[in-house]
């Protein structure tokens, strides 16, 4: 009789593309996974996947169960929420996806009154810049500065999110504070990668601020940010991240670089647990409550 973890495996391995991948997504061992993906070609009678210099291609044996192993993969996630959602009872865990500049240097700090009213529920904050698949139950909730795709999923748009320019005060001292952006042709500056100038569709920002001394490139939003705190140059920072910082000071600052939207997401099914719900409403609440720092005014 086939091993329904064997299943699994194979779904993930032809998902991630190699063993080495699938090993890490699944936290069990390469040659665990070799092992399990041999068995279960010897009972299919067929090779299933071509070991190839890229990694993993599916035979046509291969193609044959993959969907029926991904229709198994789902109604097993479906049967996973289902069972965690109707949980009664405000304990437990609930896992928390957000990137890393919300997640670690902006909710962390703010969640003292949640563990305060909910002793017997632990917040996992997954800080990751890799979007999460909620319906593969990866996470329960998802702080996203996007509106999310799969129309199935519970999404809540919150408020928006703006960037703006920024420079610690010592810098200022020294160097003077710029009053428009052809002065900044005199600063240093901070610079966000062409890649990420290219993710988020800003090429604008490009034309204001290439024109001064590039010292610092990133393609790390915190990164950036970091550089900015310790007096490096001129750079974007966001402004709910930016009030933390005393000591920085926006330039020019009715002049927004760009924002984003911050959605709130979670899958409907987990609406029915009761510590996700709490932790949901809590979050609906805590960023609405801070709309105005979000927004930089």
């Amino acid at each position: 009789m086939i091993d329904w973890n064997d299943l699994h495996y194979f779904h993930i391995m032809s998902e991630t593309g190699s063993l080495s991948a699938a090993a890490k997504k699944l936290k069990v061992s390469q040659p665990t996974l070799s092992r399990r993906l041999t068995a279960l070609e010897e009972q299919a009678g067929n090779i299933l996947f071509l070991r190839t210099r890229n990694g993993l291609e599916l035979t046509q044996a291969g193609e044959a169960l993959i969907d029926h192993a991904a229709h198994m993969q789902h109604d097993a996630y479906a049967i996973e929420r289902l069972i965690t959602g109707q949980s009664p009872d405000l304990d437990g865990e609930v896992v928390i996806s957000a990137i890393e500049s919300i997640g670690a240097r902006w909710l962390i700090p703010q969640l003292a009154p949640f563990q305060k009213k909910y002793p017997k529920i632990c917040l996992d904050v997954r800080v990751e810049n890799a979007v999460t698949d909620l319906m593969k139950h990866e996470a329960d909730i998802a702080i996203r500065m996007f509106r999310p795709s799969q129309g199935d999923l519970i999404a809540r748009k919150m408020v928006p999110m703006r960037f703006g320019l920024y420079a610690h005060k010592d810098y200022l001292a020294a160097r003077g504070t710029p009053k428009s952006l052809e002065d900044i042709a005199n600063h240093d500056v901070i610079m966000p990668s062409r890649d990420l100038i290219d993710s988020l569709g800003k090429e604008h920002f490009i034309n204001a601020v290439n024109m001064g001394h590039i010292v610092v490139r990133s393609n790390n939003m915190t990164a950036l940010a970091g550089a900015v705190s310790i007096g490096m140059g001129i750079g974007v920072n966001s402004c709910l991240l930016a009030r933390q910082n005393p000591d920085l000071v926006r330039i020019m600052p009715e002049m927004v670089l760009f924002e984003t939207e911050v959605w709130l997401v979670t899958h409907p099914d987990l609406r029915r647990s009761a510590r996700i719900r709490a932790t949901f409403d809590f979050l609906g609440d805590l960023i609405m409550a801070n709309k105005k720092s979000f927004a930089g005014e």
